[in-house]
């Protein structure tokens, strides 16, 4: 398929902080956009829901539709720019992706079908019928815990982002698979290859020759979709990689150094503080101290991630401690410690509260009967999984359905 899509320049520097800061982790924004904003250029992930109203969104360079029941997952390497129709502004929901508290993607090696769905895939998906429903219900859930700032509460909006991510790879893989023939322009093509070869001895040359190009040319190319040359943005890339693991516990400035591609920890402290204004060790304090209404304490060790995503993976089988101790070869008396610090509960209780969650969704988004929808999450009988739901919603899983579905009758 000849290449029919061309590069569109952006229009004067890109902007930062619009929709991310320590202020907006874990929070639900909502924005009207009437107009168009300036280039943008974040230092976070980004999960944005069209809810109403018609335009574009501009991404490296890429124009897309925006409108109604469009789902957008960006990247700190994108750069992009929306658009409102003059008379259909835009309403939007917003929720920063925390990578350090949602996601193994920084510090473990993605499955091939990841690295296709986010590195490869378009950012940009359009949802209708169940699909956008689900999104919907997902969003209004996030919400309903804004007014809480406490582990239990920040634990949930996690695992909700990890529903995002999870519904987005899916479909972003189904819709990759669909777009194969499709050629993209250089400079699309280029960043993209910088994201997911970041920890590599990769330079402007080598680059430029693998999609046949000049260094030059490849530099103009990155300047006009991002206003960013090479070196700028492979070091943006290995910035905002270390920004995420030096929130680990037990990540050392050497491995997170190594981890994000570069050369030395001298040159890893020199060029994070020219992007950052701070030292690594600056920007770690200052993280870990909780703003007003945020909730900053989940920031964890590799082996509690472990013991969470093993619960998170598995809700839905009959399992307990003693099968984590045994698939993650800990003992019992470490998991338990670990979650208890964290988050002043067991082991079960989490596990319970994942299935609980899940189970919600459900009830929200199918017509499932109780007993399906127990046994689904991984409960053994109804009668258990109804008290264990009434404990946690103050109603009756019925109940719960009738009133967040106005009333149908189920």
């Amino acid at each position: 398929m000849p290449n029919t899509i061309k590069s569109r320049p952006i229009c004067g520097s890109p902007v930062h902080s619009v929709f991310t800061g320590k202020d907006k982790y874990l929070r639900l924004q909502k924005h009207t956009i009437s107009d168009i904003t300036p280039p943008i250029c974040e230092n976070e992930s980004l999960f944005i829901l069209v809810n109403s109203g018609r335009g574009t969104i501009t991404i490296n360079g890429v124009e897309f539709p925006f409108e109604q029941g469009t789902f957008v997952w960006l990247q700190s390497y994108h750069t992009f720019t929306i658009k409102a129709d003059s008379d259909d502004p835009l309403e939007l929901s917003i929720c920063v992706y925390d990578y350090p508290l949602s996601s193994f993607l920084a510090l473990r090696e993605p499955s091939p079908d990841t690295v296709d769905a986010i590195m490869v895939a378009l950012p940009v998906i359009r949802l209708e019928g169940e699909y956008l429903q689900k999104i919907r219900d997902l969003y209004d859930e996030f919400e309903k815990e804004d007014s809480c700032f406490d582990p239990g509460s920040s634990l949930i909006k996690v695992s909700i982002l990890g529903q995002f991510s999870y519904f987005f790879i899916k479909h972003s893989i189904r819709q990759n698979q669909e777009d194969q023939s499709r050629d993209w322009p250089l400079g699309w093509q280029a960043t993209l290859y910088i994201g997911s070869h970041f920890a590599e001895d990769i330079t402007a040359e080598s680059v430029a020759e693998r999609f046949s190009t000049s260094a030059s040319t490849l530099n103009r190319e990155l300047r006009n979709i991002s206003g960013y040359n090479f070196a700028h943005t492979l070091n943006r890339v290995r910035v905002n990689i270390a920004s995420g693991a030096l929130l680990y516990e037990d990540m050392s400035l050497s491995y997170v150094a190594e981890h994000s591609g570069f050369s030395s920890e001298v040159a890893f402290y020199r060029i994070f503080k020219k992007y950052t204004g701070t030292t690594p060790l600056e920007y770690r304090k200052q993280m870990l101290e909780s703003g007003e209404k945020v909730y900053r304490g989940m920031i964890m060790s590799q082996m509690l991630m472990d013991v969470l995503n093993h619960s998170y993976a598995s809700f839905s089988s009959p399992i307990d401690i003693k099968d984590t101790s045994k698939s993650l070869y800990l003992s019992e008396s470490v998991i338990r410690e670990l979650v208890q610090e964290k988050f002043g509960a067991s082991y079960k209780d989490i596990t319970v509260l994942t299935r609980l969650r899940h189970a919600a969704a459900l009830l929200l988004t199918t017509n499932l009967p109780v007993l399906d929808i127990a046994v689904n999450v991984g409960f053994n009988c109804s009668r258990s999984f109804s008290r264990a739901f009434h404990k946690l919603y103050q109603m009756t899983p019925g109940e719960y359905r009738s009133l967040n579905r106005g009333g149908e009758n189920q």
